[in-house]
């Protein structure tokens, strides 16, 4: 890990701004409601620790991660939901917080997942939205950032939770690496990359 290889992406002032304003956002769509947040662990740690405290409604916090399976040779990737807790969504109003939406599989699995459950409502917010790389038609109600075009160079997005082989987390800033290389055989990459 090499921190110089990083470009600054957002920095830390533009990241605050844009998480207060969502918060505000929220607040005011909710409607003096309890929420639900279901945030993506682990690239979404941080920025669900800072959005909750920008929404100034009462709420309960549960946690879900998702781990992306390759098997070298296999065009297919396979998604499993390899840790989630007995959720309350019958009946609550939810907003599942996700770290990066790009090709949608992951989210559009839990969207489904989410709404057997019967939940009062269902809303998305996503740290980084990446449409232009979608595979299935979902979108977030609110993004932090919207990202229309690919990273120039097929640059990889890390910081402020966001990760590369669990480096890179805890810059207070979002930059971009070089694309790491494909993991070796058999090897398990976070959801940070892939939603």
């Amino acid at each position: 890990m090499s921190l110089a290889e990083v470009s600054v992406l957002f920095d830390e002032r533009t990241i605050s701004a844009r998480v207060a304003e969502l918060g505000r956002e929220i607040t005011g769509a909710f409607d003096s409601r309890t929420v639900t947040v279901v945030a993506m662990m682990k690239g979404g740690l941080v920025f669900a620790a800072d959005l909750i405290r920008a929404v100034k409604l009462d709420l309960t916090c549960h946690f879900l991660r998702s781990s992306l399976l390759r098997e070298q040779g296999v065009a297919a990737q396979r998604t499993d939901i390899v840790y989630a807790t007995d959720i309350p969504y019958e009946g609550k109003d939810i907003l599942l917080l996700e770290s990066v939406l790009d090709t949608g599989i992951t989210l559009n699995f839990l969207l489904d997942h989410i709404r057997e459950h019967q939940p009062r409502s269902l809303r998305v917010c996503a740290l980084v939205d990446k449409p232009s790389e979608r595979k299935i038609e979902v979108r977030p109600d609110w993004a932090a950032f919207t990202l229309n075009d690919p990273l120039p160079d097929g640059r990889f997005i890390v910081g402020y939770g966001l990760d590369h082989a669990e480096h890179y987390r805890g810059l207070p800033y979002m930059g971009t690496i070089p694309r790491p290389a494909p993991p070796a055989d058999g090897r398990k990459t976070t959801n940070s990359p892939v939603s």
